[in-house]
């Protein structure tokens, strides 16, 4: 009712002012007032204005309302801000114009006792509507503008400083998807703002003031780093200055002054604190402000029980209560009436408070907090905006490096927010971001994506020397973040603050390389994160699983980790972990059920930096080194013995997903996320330590039939994750020639089991009648897991199921199952059992040269892939001499085979890889009777061309597997290689790939085709052999010359390969070759006995095999020394004699075998 009394007054009150004109007379300034006091007298904090009478209110009081006249255009502005930040109406484009262009001129001739309030009307209109205001981009943000000179003015007043900074605040602020200011507006908001955060410190103000005015500036330039994701380098150091000053704003001791910049510096922790005098005189200052108001120094409160007695102890000057409470209610009433929405709200009034003294002395604390909360969400935005190179170069700026940082009150990182960081914690909303979330949200994000960086660290103990490495800081640096925040999950209570801390835990584990550190640091972990994972907030107990997971998902696979998970153990020794009764997952869970309290304390925590206890004694050796050994891998075989039950953590998951009685009777089913979660810990478990929960394939076996069951769509999907995870380990197990029977390695019987229980139902359901098609795309990769072995083990049955189900897929509606059927289609084509059966290879040849016409690039891709395996089995059908199999292929499929291949090198270069191995494959198989078809020798031709095209041009693994598929081809002795057309050309492509190319795989897979020849007239003339040992030369000479960095670790390969092509041409050497090779050899002689002296000393290839190459090299010389020569000739056998020479004398000890990364094989 008295909404409808308000709007009806409104009503009222517009239709009178529409009738009014402006007149330059008494009676007409009385009426617009008296009009406009009505309506300033409404109460705007119930919505009750509609957006049109809004539009003409604002619009028709722009128009009549002169600025000259000061009284009417602040009441003017009084009710523009009222209809815009109370009733949070949105203003028409014109209207908005005329409202802008209103304030403006308002702000350039109103005496200064308006303008801080126009300013905040200005603020009210422009918020959100930076990208309608383009045409006053230059009169509000230019150099000459409102609001900027304002803001640089010494003489400026706190008020007008604080709606000037206000209103830039809110220009910065950008809608999503829509237009934004220019750069260089977007680059002078910036600098100004930064500036503030130096200047406004040391400026003479009242505390209150100050704090606002830092508040609109951190939020301005985190606003401006995410709308234009720049940061320009020259201003990282002065904003991370203030931001780590401002971190910290209120804190006891922390630092008052602001530093010009931080500079990058991984061995020293920078504290700008200044001097004592300095800090005295601010803070009283300070003091001095709040009591002028009222107010009180802060009274301390005693210390609460439990584990919010260590956060208070620590902060030394905790907050009360009640205070807290009633400044959250009341910041919640405050926000109904701000021109922010709900969500974006910062900014406190004093109208919150009372005018008490406690009321001040609450407000500046507030206030404070507010400072921290910006300052760390600029410090997220920062770290998210930034090169992870960079900013890991500030990283001691943020985090301690040791033990002593970390606890020494005068060094402030990040922990110093999350540890002790008194602002309240009652108020923890979605709306509010509270300092440690936000502390804990900024480490996550410094510490996602270091993997690489911090690879390089070590934790073995290291002896007191004047220098200490890099290595050696960044582990301590790992050290340090492990136990602060292990500190912190002991003393946090509040849910979505233990979510945060949760996952920045998981994302440091998932960032570590365990392997380089000392024993312990998981097993902590682990231990704390057990307390919660029956916590009663769901959120908490997915981020304790998603730790978890992370600590299972480690590579490679280390002993602590599954000292961990194993069955029936606890994570640590006794004297590090209480309860040796808390791995079994019924204790844990009950134990969990204890709300969120632990029986952990700081003491627990601290004794980290002592010496890790052996985690096991029965393990042996492995587990009994002293502290500071690095955390050993795994063996296998070892973990045998201590794998003979079933795993805590399988147990807790299996609970998780699966429906449990409850209290009243009634299946309780665990919420969807829990579920989830607990799935992909399990497939964690299965992709990395299987051998841990080996014995329990039983009951993931029923766990995955029952998940396949579910309703819940998103369920199966993750099912059919875990069953893809697990089958590849199960493949895995089944191939591995290092375990044995005795070791318990599953058997090949039950691994068929296994499969024949899936088969016989859930995998077959899915893969016929699922509506869901990323569930039956992974299901059918599940399919393609099934290994050569075990599918042979099938019934015959089972294995025609799997036939058909696959090669019915291929031609699915949708493209991501036909993708994953025809990539499975791929690989059962080179089963053995299958690759022999034409029927079979003639099917899966049909589906592939079908959906090599698929519109979709990730169809024609994968089904590419798959061509090429085809080939791959034709080719192994021939090596092992399968006659029957090369006379029942059809010819007519074989040269479609061919076409589609040839046609395939064409597309893009994703389907251009796999089609050149294709053509290689192809050109290798061709039977003598297929080539005895002119047809045939019309394709071999052009299938050459395509070769020769794809060495020379497109994506480097598109080269090399060119270059591969030729050494292929050279491989089949039934195509004319000197005589034909296109050999010269293929020589030529070959060679100058080998010696300029810049990727040197590519350039190692020439050089292996060019030694790929069997016999001298597949080289053509004695000009193009002579060519061939020049270009081979030269690529002697610049493999030395490396301009990317990531080739260096292939350059020994390179080397290798190219005297092994050496070897081979000498083998083929004839003497009419040698009157061209003379002078070649006199010229290169230096080259080619330094490159061939460090093949011999430091071979890449087994031993044996250089002694064979280099004696048939030998062997063959001679012969050719005991014919009819000339001098020049017999001058070029003995320079090869001396290359070809075999080392007699030369040790073992003395080859020393080359680490190398290349693999030669197609990619």
């Amino acid at each position: 009712m008295e909404n409808h009394n308000e709007k009806v007054t409104f009503q009222n009150c517009l239709k009178r002012l529409l009738r009014v004109t402006y007149r330059d007379d008494v009676s007409s300034k009385t009426d617009i007032n008296v009009l406009i006091d009505e309506l300033i007298a409404l109460d705007y904090a119930q919505k009750f204005v509609d957006e049109e009478d809004a539009n003409k209110l604002i619009q028709h009081v722009c128009r009549i309302i002169p600025v000259f006249e000061e009284q009417i255009s602040v009441k003017a502005c009084q009710i523009i801000h009222s209809l815009t930040a109370k009733q949070q109406l949105s203003m028409e484009e014109q209207v908005l114009w005329s409202a802008t262009e209103f304030l403006v001129k308002a702000i350039q001739r109103i005496s200064h006792w308006a303008t801080a309030e126009i300013l905040q009307t200005l603020g009210a209109v422009v918020y959100e509507n930076v990208d309608r205001l383009s045409q006053f981009h230059e009169v509000l943000l230019g150099p000459q503008g409102v609001l900027f000179p304002l803001i640089m003015e010494n003489t400026t007043s706190e008020e007008i400083l604080k709606g000037a900074v206000q209103c830039v605040e809110n220009l910065t602020f950008r809608v999503s998807s829509k237009e934004y200011m220019d750069d260089q507006y977007a680059a002078l908001c910036f600098q100004t703002l930064l500036e503030l955060l130096h200047r406004v410190p040391i400026a003479n103000m009242e505390s209150g003031s100050r704090c606002k005015i830092l508040i609109c500036s951190l939020r301005g330039i985190q606003n401006l780093l995410t709308a234009t994701k720049i940061m320009p380098s020259e201003n990282l150091g002065p904003l991370l200055a203030g931001i780590r000053a401002f971190m910290f704003h209120g804190l006891p001791g922390a630092p008052i002054s602001v530093p010009d910049s931080l500079y990058p510096t991984p061995l020293s922790q920078y504290d700008p604190s200044p001097t004592n005098s300095a800090r005295s005189e601010l803070q009283a200052n300070d003091e001095t402000s709040a009591k002028s108001g009222g107010g009180k120094k802060y009274k301390k409160k005693k210390a609460k029980k439990g584990a919010e007695s260590t956060r208070n102890t620590t902060a030394k000057s905790s907050q009360d209560k009640d205070d807290e409470n009633d400044e959250a209610d009341s910041s919640r009433s405050r926000e109904a009436v701000s021109f922010r929405p709900n969500w974006a709200k910062i900014s406190s009034s004093e109208s919150e408070y009372s005018d008490t003294e406690g009321g001040q002395s609450s407000q500046l604390r507030s206030l404070h907090a507010k400072v921290r909360q910006c300052a760390l969400a600029c410090l997220h935005t920062t770290i998210k905006n930034i090169n992870k190179r960079v900013i890991f170069g500030y990283w001691s700026s943020f985090i301690p490096d040791s033990n002593a940082a970390g606890n020494s009150p005068q060094v402030h990182t990040l922990f110093t927010v999350i540890l002790k960081d008194p602002s309240p914690k009652d108020s923890c909303t979605p709306r509010t971001l509270q300092c440690r979330m936000g502390a804990l949200a900024a480490l996550t994000a410094l510490v996602d994506g270091t993997k690489t960086l911090l690879a390089t660290a070590d934790d073995s103990d290291q002896k007191s020397t004047a220098f200490v490495p890099f290595s050696a800081i960044l582990g301590s640096t790992i050290r340090e973040l492990h136990r602060c925040l292990l500190l912190a999950l002991v003393s946090e209570n509040i849910p979505l603050t233990l979510t945060q801390l949760i996952k920045c835990i998981s994302t440091l584990i998932a960032n570590v390389p365990y392997s380089r550190m000392r024993t312990g640091l998981l097993s902590r972990v682990v231990k704390q994160i057990r307390n919660f994972i029956s916590y009663r907030d769901p959120n908490v107990r997915v981020a304790c699983l998603t730790c978890l997971g992370a600590v299972a998902a480690i590579q490679p696979p280390l002993m602590e980790v599954c000292h961990i998970i194993r069955p029936t153990r606890p994570p640590s020794h006794a004297s590090v972990s209480r309860d040796t009764d808390h791995l079994n997952v019924d204790s844990g869970i009950n134990s969990g059920s204890r709300s969120n309290c632990s029986p952990n304390t700081e003491a627990g925590i601290l004794e980290e930096t002592k010496e890790s206890p052996n985690l096991s004694p029965r393990m042996g050796t492995p587990m009994e080194s002293s502290s500071g050994t690095q955390t050993p891998v795994f063996s296998d075989v070892t973990l045998q013995a201590h794998a003979r039950n079933v795993s805590w953590l399988v147990k807790l998951c299996v609970r998780n997903i699966l429906p449990y009685p409850g209290e009243n009777g009634e299946q309780h089913v665990e919420p969807l996320p829990v579920r989830l979660e607990s799935l992909q810990v399990l497939a964690h478990l299965s992709k990395g330590y299987f051998p841990i929960i080996r014995n329990s394939l039983s009951i993931l076996q029923d766990l995955i039939l029952r998940c396949f069951a579910d309703q819940d769509q998103v369920v199966r999907l993750h099912t059919s994750k875990l069953v893809d995870d697990l089958t590849q380990a199960l493949q895995r197990e089944i191939q591995s020639s290092e375990l044995t029977d005795s070791s318990g390695r599953l058997s090949l019987q039950q691994v068929t089991n296994f499969w024949i229980s899936l088969l016989n139902g859930a995998i077959a359901d899915i893969l016929q009648t699922e509506g869901h098609c990323a569930v039956k795309a992974t299901t059918c990769d599940c399919v393609s897991n099934i290994g050569p072995e075990v599918y042979a083990a099938l019934p015959m049955d089972k294995q025609v199921l799997c036939i058909t189900l696959i090669l019915g897929l291929t031609s699915e509606e949708d493209k991501i199952v036909r993708s994953s059927a025809l990539r499975t289609v791929g690989v059962f084509v080179l089963f053995p059992c299958l690759r022999e059966d034409v029927c079979f290879v003639a099917d899966a040849a049909n589906a592939i040269l079908t959906s090599m016409e698929d519109t979709c690039l990730n169809v024609r891709f994968k089904t590419a892939w798959s061509l090429a395996n085809l080939c791959d089995s034709l080719v192994l059908n021939k090596i092992e001499g399968d006659d029957d199999f090369m006379s029942d292929f059809s010819d007519m499929l074989l040269q479609k085979l061919f076409t589609t291949s040839i046609k395939a090198c064409q597309d893009n270069d994703k389907v251009k890889s796999n089609a050149v191995r294709a053509v290689g494959n192809i050109l290798r198989y061709l039977p003598i009777r297929s080539l005895g078809k002119s047809s045939f020798r019309t394709f071999v031709e052009e299938g050459v061309k395509a070769l020769i095209k794809n060495i020379s041009s497109g994506t480097m693994k598109l080269r090399w597997n060119a270059c591969y598929a030729v050494s292929n081809m050279f491989k089949n002795t039934l195509l004319n290689f000197g005589g034909a057309s296109w050999t010269r050309d293929l020589m030529m492509a070959l060679c100058a790939v080998v010696k300029d190319c810049k990727n040197f795989k590519v350039r190692i897979n020439a050089a292996l085709a060019l030694g790929s020849p069997s016999e001298r007239s597949h080289y053509g003339d004695s000009r193009l052999f002579t060519f061939v040992w020049e270009n081979l030369f030269i690529a002697f000479e610049t493999s030395e010359d490396i301009t990317d960095f990531a080739e260096f670790k292939y350059r020994n390969s390179l080397n290798s390969q190219i005297c092994t092509s050496i070897l081979h041409l000498v083998t083929l050497l004839q003497a009419m070759d040698l009157d061209l090779l003379h002078h070649l050899f006199l010229q290169k002689s230096q080259v080619i006995s330094v490159h061939f002296d460090r093949f011999r000393t430091s071979p890449q290839e087994s031993n044996s095999e250089l002694e064979s190459d280099l004696i048939k090299a030998r062997d063959h010389l001679l012969t050719l020394l005991s014919g009819h020569l000339n001098e020049d000739q017999r001058s070029a056998l003995c320079l090869l004699q001396q290359v070809c020479r075999i080392d007699e004398n030369l040790n073992e000890e003395e080859r020393i075998p080359e680490k190398t990364a290349f693999k030669q094989i197609y990619d």
